[in-house]
């Protein structure tokens, strides 16, 4: 009986039900007939040539590596905060370590 509080089984029986309700609500789905002028770009009447845009994420990158630090970090000081065994000087070395890995990812060499 404790295999079904485990989480591993817990996870694919919610995928298992995921799934089986997808295809069940698929079947409802309503038949579409694609056609090529809806799909097309309108610019007031105009035939509008369609361009190829390759996304920049580079900005991106040190906001969700600054989101995963500070998410890492506060994880890592709420379980050592918790534990009586842990003297304050763990803590504190790891909040600076944190302070200057953000400090560095910040910095600008293209100026």
């Amino acid at each position: 009986m404790e295999i079904l509080l485990s989480p591993p089984f817990a996870f694919i029986m919610a995928l298992i039900i995921v799934i089986f309700f997808g295809y069940l609500i698929k079947s409802f789905e309503p038949k579409v007939n694609k056609n090529p002028e809806v799909s097309k770009t309108y610019a007031c009447g105009e035939d509008f040539p369609s361009q190829k845009i390759s996304p920049n994420y580079e900005e991106f990158y040190p906001y969700a590596i600054f989101f995963t630090i500070l998410h890492v970090a506060a994880l890592m000081l709420m379980t050592l905060a918790t534990t009586s065994s842990v003297s304050f000087a763990i803590p504190l070395i790891y909040t600076i370590m944190v302070i200057l890995i953000i400090s560095i990812l910040f910095i600008r060499t293209d100026l």
